[in-house]
């Protein structure tokens, strides 16, 4: 498994996008910035709040920064910025918080119901992400939520490898006998295929 620094979070632009991303830039030393800086969601009673930062290109050639607020993923939460499955969204998962956002148009964000995401995986070849929780799978396609899987463990859910049709995850599981188990499950469907 590959360690991500938690302020360098991994870029995977494995599907074709039309923008481009820069995770690490610097910022002019008064402040200001002739880009704007937009905090995704808008904080509430604060002027700004923490989270991941990315500066965005749209093909049109606005650009814009945004902070994407860290989700409940605590201190050591998983953060990556990946292109999508559409051309002009990209992924941002913020410690455990992930948002898809329009390249072109910040203000068409929205937060995707998986808290906190674990882990995500881009499978341009189905055309899907493939996001994971403590015990369940997600495949978002490009019109959005393709499927969820059933709990497929008790926590400590990690997707080990995906070939073909079939994730291979790992998860504990409590109530078996050897607790930690290693399980297939359908990439069209997210049904399991027992081992």
């Amino acid at each position: 498994m590959q360690t991500i620094p938690l302020d360098e979070p991994h870029v995977d632009l494995t599907f074709p996008h039309t923008y481009q991303v820069q995770d690490r830039f610097e910022l002019p030393g008064s402040g200001e910035s002739e880009i704007p800086t937009i905090y995704i969601p808008p904080p509430r009673n604060r002027a700004e709040h923490p989270g991941v930062w990315l500066r965005v290109r749209a093909s049109s050639g606005r650009a814009w920064t945004g902070v994407f607020a860290y989700g409940l993923g605590g201190p050591f939460g998983f953060s990556r910025i990946m292109s999508s499955p559409d051309p002009d969204s990209v992924i941002v998962i913020s410690k455990g918080a992930a948002y898809l956002v329009r390249a072109d148009d910040p203000s068409s964000v929205k937060q995707l119901p998986i808290l906190p995401v674990t882990d995500a995986r881009a499978i341009a070849e189905h055309g899907l992400v493939i996001f994971a929780n403590f015990s369940r799978l997600f495949a978002y396609g490009r019109d959005g939520l393709r499927w969820e899987s059933s709990h497929l463990c008790t926590d400590s859910l990690e997707i080990l490898s995906v070939e073909g049709r079939t994730i291979t995850c790992s998860g504990w599981d409590g109530g078996g006998p050897t607790e930690m188990m290693e399980l297939a499950v359908d990439l069209q469907t997210g049904k399991v295929h027992l081992h």
